[in-house]
């Protein structure tokens, strides 16, 4: 497959899209290993987190460079933008429903934690 770029055709596998590829392979792998010690600590669990979001975030800033670039976005045809979206959406829309879940349980563990305090402070006069 190659773009069309100007009057140019390149390659759509290129040196830069191969090395992102052994990046992310290599992210995952990471990943991978991370998430096998049985014996990890709270403070390693929010370390591997902030490394997935990591990986995420540089991964999302490929797709936005991508969907806003007619010259890749027009190589696809229907049926393909329409694969592509469907499983986006899944996905974020998971993420999303997840992430409202755990912000919801955060929240609350926020509040318990505030009215445990205000008992052990007891009662608080305000003038």
């Amino acid at each position: 497959m190659t773009f069309k770029l100007y009057r140019d055709q390149v390659p759509a596998v290129n040196k830069m899209h191969q090395n992102w590829s052994q990046r992310s392979e290599k992210t995952l792998e990471q990943l991978r290993k991370m998430m096998e010690n049985e014996e990890v600590d709270r403070l390693e669990l929010v370390r591997i987190m902030r490394y997935a979001f990591g990986a995420l975030g540089t991964s999302l800033t490929g797709w936005m460079q991508w969907v806003n670039s007619p010259e890749i976005m027009s190589t696809f045809d229907k049926d393909e933008l329409l694969k592509m979206a469907k499983t986006v959406t899944d996905l974020i829309t998971k993420f999303v429903e997840y992430d409202i879940h755990i912000t919801e349980e955060g929240t609350r563990k926020g509040l318990e934690k505030q009215r445990e305090l205000n008992q052990q402070q007891g009662p608080r006069f305000v003038i």
